[in-house]
């Protein structure tokens, strides 16, 4: 646990490894421009040390999360001009599920094949295989973003799917389906771009639109991704699970696509449900030495489905969960891969999620499992 976003925290019967208090250390070293954080740091914190020194990291949409956003992928709006968060791993400290302590430098085209397949298998399923309590990361300099945010309806969110799948890679698209669409356009200012140039390039939407254009400093500053709620509605305790799919461009596919999320919306079980996406593409397609888990580097789109119930209500649990899988059956044939960013191992379809998610590499984890958590410690594969 470093930013406390896994649903078995609480659970009977398991444990949770809290690595808050004594591995919240972050070493910036000005001279290589790399950075070695704790195992106990949030996103946020990471980004507020490294912006001391006019440096950038690839964080996601929400500053809460810890260091599990980049072991598992981390797929950030700048990505597509920098790539995945787990691309810029350049070593890893911990310790395997046996108790062993590692120390693994980033492979190179000379390291042996066992030292690729433990780096490999840490970048992607380390949650499966040991405890990470540090890691070296590359930084990049940080650059204004340029936010447009978007109130859509069903048609005008077909319109800009298929405008973002052209972008440059500096652009990126994430949107959240509620009882509205709410969508964000965000910028790298890179090359000193001004928002004029900026604003001729996403074309003026046309008045139907509600939107705000601003800027901010950092990737921190990022507003809020989440459905709007008031203040009634932030005082319920709700549980939920999250599943992430990933596919290509949906191109010509894309009408019918939405139109579908669109019956999936109107039968959500509560207006807690909800879906979303975030845009890769660009430098997410590339991994220089394939030498992590992450094996679905052609997706361009990843949505991702939140089934959501009051606490303690099992029958309204067992509803969402269901329209959850009906969303995903749904979007399969276009969004066949998975993304592995909450554990699922207590639900019926944790096989197939694990499968969808490592493709051929699977067996190559199990064996890695066999050696490295041999007692069965950690989650399974």
């Amino acid at each position: 646990c470093s930013g406390g976003t896994t649903t078995r925290c609480a659970a009977d019967g398991h444990w949770t490894l809290d690595l808050r208090k004594n591995y919240r250390q972050i070493h910036y070293d000005s001279d290589s421009n790399e950075v070695e954080v704790g195992g106990g740091i949030t996103m946020s914190m990471l980004i507020k040390e490294l912006s001391r020194n006019n440096r950038s990291f690839p964080i996601g949409l929400s500053g809460l999360t810890g260091i599990g956003y980049i072991l598992t992928g981390g797929i950030s709006p700048i990505s597509r001009g920098h790539g995945l968060a787990i691309d810029h791993i350049l070593k890893l400290k911990g310790f395997w599920g046996s108790g062993e302590p590692f120390e693994i430098n980033r492979p190179s085209s000379i390291s042996n094949e066992n030292e690729k397949t433990n780096w490999s298998g840490l970048c992607g399923a380390a949650p499966f295989l040991g405890i990470i309590t540090a890691i070296k990361l590359r930084t990049q300099k940080a650059n204004k973003l340029y936010i447009r945010e978007v109130i859509l309806n069903k048609d005008q969110l077909i319109y800009y799917i298929k405008k973002a799948e052209e972008w440059p890679s500096n652009i990126s698209l994430s949107w959240i389906w509620g009882d509205e669409i709410k969508a964000f356009i965000a910028i790298e200012l890179i090359n000193k771009s001004k928002p004029k140039e900026i604003n001729n390039m996403l074309e003026k939407p046309p008045l139907s639109i509600k939107y705000k254009d601003f800027c901010i400093d950092n990737i921190n500053d990022l507003p809020p991704f989440s459905l709007p709620l008031n203040k009634d509605e932030l005082n319920i305790n709700n549980h939920s699970e999250v599943l992430g799919v990933l596919g290509k461009e949906w191109g010509d596919n894309c009408q019918d696509l939405v139109n579908r999320l669109e019956s999936f919306m109107i039968s959500r079980p509560n207006k807690y449900c909800y879906i979303a996406a975030q845009q890769l593409g660009g430098k997410t397609t590339i991994e220089e030495g394939n030498y992590s888990s992450f094996i679905h580097r052609n997706s361009i789109w990843k949505p991702w489905i939140n089934a959501s119930w009051i606490a303690g209500n099992i029958q309204a649990r067992e509803v969402s969960l269901s329209w959850l899988k009906s969303v995903w059956d749904g979007l399969e044939t276009q969004c066949p891969g998975v993304h592995i960013a909450q554990l699922h191992q207590h639900l019926p379809w944790h096989q197939k999620e694990i499968e969808k998610a490592f493709g051929n590499h699977l067996s190559t984890l199990k064996k890695l499992k066999l050696k490295k958590d041999p007692y069965k410690s950690l989650p399974i594969l």
